[in-house]
């Protein structure tokens, strides 16, 4: 296992809790089985950590009945005194949380730091309530006071054998036998701490090397093993002992299926340890060597768990896991050495050997920052924001050491999995030009691809910074408001130099540098892009049209790499999977979808990943309700190409559609009454179709864009000329149909009109009991224009 260099470059082994005293890292934890958090449920609709503690089950003689209680163990001080109740319910959680709410509307919870405390615990809470019958108190003398008894009695201490050579398969034996039943382990363990039976064990396994005694060195591996099957926390601090640890690891170097390990060896001259910067707090030292030893364990020398393992060393992670968050807890609580650390990293006078150390470091504070609480994690990081965190991050970005900026991403990546707030915020604090911002500089190294091998990390960290919905408010503003202003920032400062190496490679009909650098660089623009269009809606809309992103985009399906032209693709499907109107006459104005039908005509009948992304396109939109307008558009301009296209049926199925809303079209119906309002048969009530464009809307899609009209779609026609709500057919005089209404031109003069209002009317549908309570209306007849 490559050393930790958190240990290798200054922070080292042992145990703590949440540091609330500074003079004692942790008090001994031995009753791990009964530890509890209490929690409360705030009017502010947050769960309150009231304190940790022991959890007990005791007749109070002041309430008459029995109670939960909850002893602090930093100063004994009672957390929780609550009364078990009949008919109160209570509610069991994930196997390691017990639920319940008082009578005052309080809601309770404790969460216990081992599942068997919790079934326990659980357990004489039920057997509790099913003494319905009378108080608690008259069950209780019933008993004779045995129910009280029968739950405050623990297991029984087992006779363990001789500590002695000859006697090591009788131990072993014993050992092995205690898995079978909770209660046998509880009982091994009790035994084993009573008789102060690991340092015996210890001078066994001197003696066993002393005397080459290689079977008894085997069995002692065993024994050693199966202690952390125990999965008891207070076993293993006896394990984990300074003046131990060391012995419990030469006894894990004699695995029987096994050579000989060096562990030792490894540990003492080959993993050397390095302060980088000095600890001045003795225990936290000792807590880091003994963090970085266990550690070594776990991942090294134990054999991979399986599954029935894994459940049973659950302890081992939780030692780990605590011991973590008391190392950052008392780091926290250094301000010396933090000041230190991010005063060396601001330093430009700080050697570039250094600095490297100095980011290792900080790395290794953050990934032990992730053994904390959320909550506790958050004030962790804003803490360290207060000793010049970003900053010291920016600089780190902007080194030139491939190694540094790698573990800046780290960094950044740990911080934005769960408080992305905290970088976002400093975003959208900084004044400085936008090449020096924050996520400007992100973008760069990707855009730049100064280290490809940090590129999916950039994208991913990127993607999490952007993504509207891991974007939440801090106390006192609205969602909406701070998710707004983060976007405005972004499409305004940065969208820019996101988008900028895609604009300049698909300027032509071609893209410019078809390499495989590019190829990536370009796909993960796309994947960044996708994530854009499918939470940013108005922002990236008006950007795509705006720009012709699209356009652009299906530029990269001449390239002749075919997982960006699969990626291009999917940006398409993407974009029309959002059933957005503003995109389908985007896409039908600007003929977007002719260069994919001719890639996929050209691939002829290939059977690959990409022709069946184009058809699933295509599928998608012959079964989209709401997209006629890509179903006319699709029929009338390509169906002659897509005719020939047998293998699936989803090209007859389009024009069979297509013919069936021509259908529908073509029979007469109530005509339009005025504005985009619809005439219900029966009531004579007036609707606005709710698909119907606003005014406004419609003024936009028919607004030229640069002063110039878009070329029409239709086999490459010039722009055609409009008046009025009317488009004229160029060289004539006579107006064209809108896309999707049902030709017009050879149907007499006097069937005109109720073809374009049966077209209206078929885009609404009503209800057949909508008009029941209006059969009494009298119906208005609507004037018909005679133009």
């Amino acid at each position: 296992m490559q050393k930790d260099h958190w240990v290798a470059a200054a922070v080292g082994s042992n145990r703590t809790t949440s540091g609330r005293n500074s003079s004692a890292l942790r008090p001994d934890r031995r009753d791990t089985k009964h530890r509890v958090k209490v929690y409360t449920f705030s009017v502010s609709g947050q769960w309150e950590d009231i304190g940790t503690g022991n959890v007990s089950i005791s007749f109070l003689e002041r309430l008459q009945a029995l109670t939960i209680l909850v002893r602090s163990e930093e100063n004994g001080s009672m957390l929780l005194e609550s009364k078990i109740c009949p008919n109160r319910e209570y509610h069991k959680q994930e196997d390691s949380m017990i639920t319940w709410t008082e009578d005052e509307a309080c809601e309770i919870a404790i969460s216990f730091q081992e599942k068997l405390g919790c079934d326990e615990v659980w357990d004489k809470i039920t057997e509790i309530q099913a003494h319905k019958s009378g108080s608690l108190l008259a069950a209780v003398t019933e008993s004779g006071g045995g129910l009280v008894d029968r739950l405050e009695e623990g297991p029984q201490l087992v006779e363990l054998p001789p500590c002695e050579l000859s006697k090591l398969d009788e131990i072993y034996e014993q050992v092995t036998t205690s898995l079978s039943s909770t209660a046998k382990q509880e009982a091994l363990v009790l035994a084993i701490e009573h008789d102060n039976y690991i340092p015996k064990l210890v001078e066994l396994f001197h003696m066993c090397e002393d005397l080459e005694n290689t079977e008894g060195l085997h069995i002692l591996f065993n024994i050693i093993r199966t202690f952390f099957f125990l999965n008891k926390i207070s076993l293993l601090q006896l394990m984990f002992a300074d003046a131990i640890i060391d012995d419990i690891i030469g006894c894990l170097e004699y695995d029987p299926n096994k050579p000989q390990a060096r562990h030792r060896e490894y540990m003492s001259k080959i993993s050397q340890h390095k302060e980088v910067i000095p600890f001045n707090n003795p225990e936290l030292l000792a807590k880091i060597h003994q963090t970085y030893k266990v550690q070594y364990i776990q991942e090294v020398i134990l054999p991979t768990p399986s599954l029935f393992e894994e459940n049973m060393m659950s302890s081992l992670n939780s030692f780990l896991m605590f011991n973590k968050a008391d190392i950052i807890n008392a780091i926290q609580e250094d301000k010396v050495f933090l000041c230190e650390l991010f005063t060396q990293i601001q330093d430009a006078n700080t050697s570039e050997g250094q600095f490297q150390e100095l980011a290792f470091l900080l790395r290794e504070i953050m990934v032990y920052s992730l053994s904390l609480e959320l909550t506790d994690r958050a004030r962790f990081y804003k803490h360290l924001c207060s000793f010049g965190f970003m900053v010291s991050i920016e600089i780190m970005l902007t080194y030139e050491v491939g190694a540094v900026v790698a573990t800046a991403v780290d960094i950044l990546a740990s911080v934005a999995e769960y408080h992305s707030s905290i970088l976002r915020d400093y975003i959208l604090s900084e004044t400085q030009d936008e090449d020096g911002q924050f996520l400007n500089i992100l973008l760069s190294l990707l855009v730049d691809s100064q280290y490809p091998e940090i590129d999916v990390q950039l994208v991913g960290l990127i993607k999490m910074l952007i993504d509207s919905e891991n974007i939440m408010a801090e106390a006192g503003a609205q969602p909406t408001t701070e998710k707004s202003l983060f976007l405005n920032h972004f499409y305004k400062y940065s969208m820019h130099r996101l988008m900028a190496p895609l604009m300049a490679q698909t300027a032509t009909e071609t893209v410019s540098k078809d390499t495989s650098h590019n190829a990536v660089l370009l796909s993960h623009i796309l994947d960044i892009l996708s994530l854009c269009v499918e939470r940013h809606t108005y922002h990236i809309r008006n950007y795509v049209i705006d720009k012709n992103v699209l356009g652009r985009v299906l530029v990269l399906l001449t390239s002749s790499h075919t997982h960006l032209a699969l990626a291009a693709v999917r940006f398409c499907r993407k974009i029309v999977g959002l059933r957005d109107e503003f995109y389908n006459r985007y896409i039908v104005r600007n003929n977007l979808l002719a260069p994919i039908v001719k890639f996929f005509v050209a691939q002829g009948q290939r059977y690959n990943l990409l022709n069946s992304a184009i058809i699933e396109l295509f599928e998608y939109i012959q079964k989209e309700k709401d997209a006629k307008s890509l179903v006319s558009y699709i029929v009338e301009n390509f169906m002659s190409s897509l005719d020939a296209v047998d293998y699936v049926s989803t090209f007859h199925s389009l024009k069979l559609r297509h013919e069936q809303e021509m259908d529908r079209c073509s029979q007469p119906s109530e005509p339009m009454v005025g504005g985009g309002l619809i005439r219900a048969e029966v009531t004579g009530r007036y609707r606005r179709d709710p698909r119907q464009l606003d005014e406004d809307e419609e003024a936009w899609f028919d607004t030229d864009e640069g002063g110039s009209s878009p070329p029409d779609y239709r086999h490459g026609a010039s722009a055609l000329p409009k008046h009025g709500n009317h488009t004229y057919v160029a060289g004539t005089n006579s107006p064209r149909p809108p896309v999707g209404l049902h030709r017009t031109n050879s149907m007499p003069p006097e069937n005109k009109l109720l073809s374009i209002s049966t077209a209206l009317q078929s885009l609404v549908d009503y209800d057949e009991d909508s008009d029941e309570d209006l059969e009494d209306t009298p119906v208005k007849q609507p004037k018909l224009n005679s133009t």
